[in-house]
Parts: structure tokens; sequence; C-alpha cells
């Protein structure tokens, strides 16, 4: 079935790429940067997105920074997921959604990326809907505690202090705070040895070993970074900025 004038022509045009990258304010950044944000780079949108969020080139705009995460994160990369997750639990250039903040951490945690993770225990510690859910975030808090987040291995530390969402478990809640001194917790250190006061020899001894033997759970570098082509997104454009150096020819003659 062919499409009538009349209805092609309020069918609106997808913007060429071009032209959407034309539309984009000179200081963000360079045509390499513009092109590829344009054209549907996931990297180069969520670069975009930390420039108009940071203010970086152009004045900060949370709204557009959105616009452009959300083009990343449709995409499937996990540091535009955190990065929007985090604005809509904050309600920056849009209305606070703590459910939809929810969705996008979780999507960022399925990826492995720990800061979202994190994130989402401390949603669920602190209510979504009002209500807390500390076994719930006793679960993410350790998946990200595994992962090496100091955060989380401290309000781990907390809940197996306290028996919330957890047994209490003071060893296991001994080994959380210290791991987390050792990233320069200074509040972790002095639970740590609160706790320790508590432990009988027996005890403390198997949680510092316990400490000792403990290795982090690394999450995937793609989970965590964004790439940037070689040298940086505004290396091309610089290079090309450059003047072309001055030849000095051989005289062919005396």
């Amino acid at each position: 079935m062919s499409i009538t004038p009349d209805v092609a022509a309020a069918v609106p045009a997808t913007p060429a790429p071009q032209a959407i990258a034309d539309k984009l304010p000179a200081g963000i950044g360079g045509p390499a940067l513009r092109t590829a944000a344009a054209s549907g780079n996931p990297a180069a949108q969520y670069e975009i997105g930390v420039r108009f969020a940071e203010g970086r080139g152009v004045p900060a705009n949370q709204e557009v920074a959105i616009q452009w995460f959300e083009r990343a994160a449709k995409q499937g990369l996990a540091p535009a997921l955190y990065r929007l997750g985090s604005l809509y639990e904050k309600g920056l250039g849009v209305k606070k959604d703590l459910e939809k903040a929810r969705q996008l951490y979780l999507q960022g945690a399925d990826k492995g990326n720990a800061k979202a993770i994190h994130n989402l225990a401390v949603l669920y510690a602190e209510g979504i809907d009002g209500k807390p859910d500390y076994r719930q975030a006793a679960q993410w808090f350790r998946k990200a505690a595994d992962r090496g987040i100091a955060d989380s291995q401290y309000n781990l530390g907390i809940l197996y202090a306290r028996g919330i969402g957890v047994d209490q478990n003071l060893a296991e809640s001994y080994k959380w705070f210290a791991l987390a001194a050792q990233q320069g917790d200074q509040d972790a250190a002095k639970k740590r040895d609160d706790v320790a006061a508590r432990l009988d020899q027996q005890s403390l001894v198997a949680a510092k070993l316990a400490v000792q033997t403990w290795s982090a759970d690394p999450p995937p570098d793609d989970a965590m970074n964004v790439k940037a082509p070689p040298g940086g997104w505004d290396h091309a454009a610089a290079a090309a900025a450059k003047p072309a150096p001055t030849v000095r020819r051989k005289p062919t003659s005396l």
C-alpha cells in the first residue's frame, strides 16, 4: 500500500546525522565527536551527555544531557544506564522517579556496573516506595562489595553488625569494615576496631585471615568505562587545526 502525498507530508522525516551534528553547539567538541554522536555511536553520545551534564565547553544543561544519555542507554551502554539512573534518582533535569531509577540501575547492574549495583542497593535500603527492603539491599550491597566498592563494604558491615537484612555476624562485619578501611575509609576503620573489641580471640583471628585472603571480583572494564578513540575525541579536531609545516626546498641551482 503506497502512502498518498498528503499522508507522506504528515510523516516527519528522521533528521540526517549531519543535520543533528550541525545543531550541536561548536563548544561541545570537534567534528569527530559531533559526527560520531549524531551517527549513533553510543560512546560519543555518552561523551556528549557528560559534557552537557558537567558544563564542559558548553553551559551545563541537564535536560539535554539526559537526551544524549538516553540515546546511549538505549544501546545498552552500562555507564550511560548508571548516569541516567542517577539523574532520575536525584531529579536533575527530569522529574524525580525512583522506580525509573531502579529499572535503569538494574539494567546497568546486569551488565556489571558496580556503581549501579551500589546505588540499587541504596534505593532498596532507603525504600523505593517509602518502605526499606533491607534483605534486597544486603544482597546488592554484597554484589557491589565483592567488586570492591568501599561504600558498599561499609554498609554491609553495618548490616552484619546489627543483623538487619542478614543474620547478625560480627566476624563478617569486621571483614567488610576492614576491607573498606583498607581503601582509606576512616569511619570504617573505627567501626572495625569497635567490632574487634566484641569478638573473642579465635573469631578475631579467623576474621583477620578472611580479610587477608579476600580478593575483589573486578567488574568488566566496558561496564565501568567508556573508551574514546586514540588521543581522545578532540584529537582529530586539534590535529586538523594545526597549520601545515613550512617545507624548505633545496635550490635547484646556485
